[in-house]
């Protein structure tokens, strides 16, 4: 018979019935059933349903199979229920028994066949979201740093100290430092010379704070003069020359002691 080839079948590719049911969402006991030829235990229309799933997931003929079934099932004999009641029933109960019954199994089968839709659509939908969160990216954490405030170099060159005597040696006059700072309002061309031997020279952008230091004299060039604020150990040297006039100053502790004009 049909059912007897479909668990041959399912047996020679090595397919379990817990397999099938997990996949195709029947119970394993009516699998079982419909393999030893039982398809009584659900109404025929699902009967059917659940017999093209189970035929397409072994790669048979879902048309010839249940083909086979119509035959089968034709050929089975119906049971005959004795009859409880020998009295002849009455001309309106043989009237409306017949529709009553065919009433509650339409019913039935439609509730059943909702139902299992339903579960259908649940363990899809599970599926689906199970995939999704498996596919999800995992999250990125952004991580943001707050810049450093720059930092002004500092020479750290550790000096050795001097061995000195058990008597006391009077230390030798340190030279006053001059402290020259510029803040700018606006780009501009500066070169600082101190003491006539160190160099520095560069386009400023405005809002920026530069500090010099000399024992003795700045020769400062500046391209904007109207652009620049200097100050000489924290005293402000006032207007330093004129608009779009580049000027040369040369500074000492006493201020500038002179300033000289730039003419292109």
């Amino acid at each position: 018979m049909f059912y007897e080839e479909l668990k041959k079948r399912r047996e020679s590719a090595g397919i379990t019935l817990d397999q099938i049911s997990n996949k195709i969402k029947v119970n394993k006991t009516i699998l079982e059933a419909f393999e030893k030829g039982d398809f009584t235990k659900l109404p025929e229309t699902y009967v059917r349903l659940f017999l093209k799933a189970y035929t397409n997931e072994l790669g048979a003929n879902p048309a010839k199979i249940l083909s086979e079934y119509e035959a089968f099932i034709g050929e089975v004999p119906e049971k005959k229920v004795p009859d409880t009641h020998p009295e002849e029933p009455s001309f309106l109960s043989l009237k409306n028994e017949p529709v009553v019954h065919e009433n509650k199994k339409r019913n039935v089968a439609a509730i059943t066949i909702v139902l299992v839709i339903f579960i259908f659509l649940i363990s899809v939908l599970k599926q689906v979201l199970m995939e999704e969160e498996k596919n999800k990216p995992a999250p990125i954490n952004t991580i943001i740093k707050e810049l450093p405030e720059p930092i002004e170099e500092v020479d750290t060159t550790e000096v050795e100290p001097a061995l000195i005597d058990e008597e006391e040696v009077l230390p030798e006059p340190v030279p006053e430092i001059l402290s020259l700072v510029m803040i700018t309002s606006d780009t501009c061309w500066v070169r600082v010379v101190t003491d006539e031997n160190d160099t520095t020279e560069a386009n400023y952008l405005p809002n920026i704070r530069r500090e010099w230091k000399a024992e003795k004299l700045f020769d400062v060039r500046v391209g904007r003069p109207t652009k620049v604020r200097l100050t000489l150990n924290n005293k402000p040297l006032g207007p330093i020359g004129k608009t779009g006039i580049p000027t040369r100053l040369i500074i000492s502790k006493d201020g500038i002691i002179r300033s000289t004009l730039l003419r292109r």
